[in-house]
């Protein structure tokens, strides 16, 4: 009898503790206010985004011109910032020098091009056998952040 209440307590506290940690929400169009869906559109023309609500910004997930983006607006419509997924070959030369001369041995695992309304630059995850991953930020004249 011991046990079984263990084994129902452990999988009851493991199954709210998966739950509780999902901290976003997703959301119908009709549920995203309108201020935001008006940035999106004049932002963004003629995408159709899956909506969440995470850390209580509104963020929009869409594919454009074969690139994953996220679009990201408070709840009066203000962009804060947009992920765009990039291709390694797409990175400006400069900063697969920089990556090269500074990271030898690492090889970028993921790399985004960052928007904020105050500057752009690539986010970059650089891995190497056994050792910890490196997260960059670079500006697209390889200058680190």
């Amino acid at each position: 009898m011991k046990r079984r209440i263990f084994i129902t307590t452990f999988f009851l506290a493991a199954l709210f503790n998966f739950v509780s940690c999902d901290d976003d929400k997703d959301l119908a169009s009709s549920d995203v206010p309108k201020a935001v869906e008006q940035t999106f559109s004049s932002m963004f023309e003629g995408v159709y985004p899956q909506w969440e609500l995470e850390n209580k910004l509104y963020k929009a997930e869409f594919f454009q011109d074969g690139h994953e983006m996220e679009a990201w607006f408070k709840s009066d419509g203000s962009w804060t910032h947009t992920y765009t997924d990039i291709y390694q070959n797409e990175l400006p030369e400069k900063v697969t020098s920089y990556v090269s001369a500074k990271y030898a041995g690492y090889r970028i695992d993921d790399s985004k091009f960052v928007k904020t309304p105050s500057t752009e630059y690539y986010q970059l995850e650089l891995e190497k056998n056994g050792k910890r991953d490196k997260f960059l930020h670079l500006t697209a004249d390889g200058q680190e952040l």
